[in-house]
């Protein structure tokens, strides 16, 4: 009895049909024999990073150091005693110790330059928004004094003025009351044109130190608020019917009907009973 030849179609594997153009067997899961398409690769910022290992919780370099001067500073304390055996021993684990934190130090050396490098650019943008900062806040502290020497000569300059419109009143002079008047009204728009432009000036400091302060800000994740739907009746069903007003009982008899009936004389009595 002769083996019957796998189709084109058939798993090499498990002899299982394949669909059409299928890469992949759905018995098994061995590939079919055709040819893998290529690794796309996507645009974007690749980081690459790193974990030193640790021992103990600390990491695996410090233990190193810590360990090798250990041993060496034990091996100087059994020289001194005189115990030479054990103080070679001891200097060979020290020396041992060393080599492996300088070939841990070899290995991870891109690991502390990378995070050098990051480091050091963390410190020249906290350093320049920190100069923004002072830089915003010295101009806005000077424009704030000067600002407000103007507005000091201005006030000084109101009191001859209404001096001035006292005795223009005093006197009945029209023309010296309208000319003390417009003194009076200019010196009142200076001084809100003032105001107005260390206001406009007081509000851009503060958006330049925003924008200082933005590189150098942790980023927060803020989640949105999801929809909340429609809104619950009111009142809810298993209140029962919402409270009404208070209920006024109609005074009797009602206005609009004059006198209130009487009840018709008894004929059978007497006034004087």
């Amino acid at each position: 009895m002769s083996a019957s030849p796998v189709r084109e179609s058939a798993c090499p594997n498990c002899g299982e049909q394949l669909a059409p153009n299928a890469r992949f067997c759905s018995g098994c899961g061995a590939a079919s024999g055709g040819e893998l398409p290529a690794l796309e690769t996507v645009p974007g910022p690749v980081v690459h990073e790193s974990v030193e290992r640790r021992w103990l919780g600390l990491p695996a370099r410090f233990v190193l150091l810590c360990l090798g001067f250990a041993a060496f500073g034990a091996a100087i304390g059994l020289f001194a005693t005189g115990s030479w055996a054990w103080g070679i021993v001891m200097l060979l684990l020290a020396v041992i110790l060393l080599v492996a934190l300088g070939e841990a130090t070899r290995r991870g050396g891109g690991l502390w330059a990378e995070h050098s490098s990051r480091l050091a650019s963390d410190g020249r943008a906290h350093a320049s928004s920190a100069a923004e900062v002072w830089r915003t806040r010295l101009d806005s502290a000077v424009t704030r004094w000067r600002t407000r020497s103007r507005l000091d000569a201005i006030s000084y300059e109101r009191a001859p003025a209404l001096q001035a419109l006292g005795e223009a009143v005093w006197s009945d002079d029209e023309p010296a009351q309208r000319r003390a008047r417009e003194r009076l009204m200019d010196l009142e728009q200076e001084r809100k044109r003032i105001e107005d432009d260390l206001a406009a000036r007081l509000a851009g400091a503060d958006e330049r130190i925003r924008r200082a302060r933005l590189p150098v800000q942790e980023t927060i994740m803020v989640t949105p608020n999801e929809d909340p739907g429609p809104s619950d009746p009111y009142p809810p069903p298993d209140e029962g019917n919402p409270p009404q007003p208070a209920q006024v009982p109609e005074p009797y008899p009602p206005p609009d009907e004059g006198t209130p009936p009487q009840p018709a004389p008894d004929p059978g009595r007497t006034d004087g009973e």
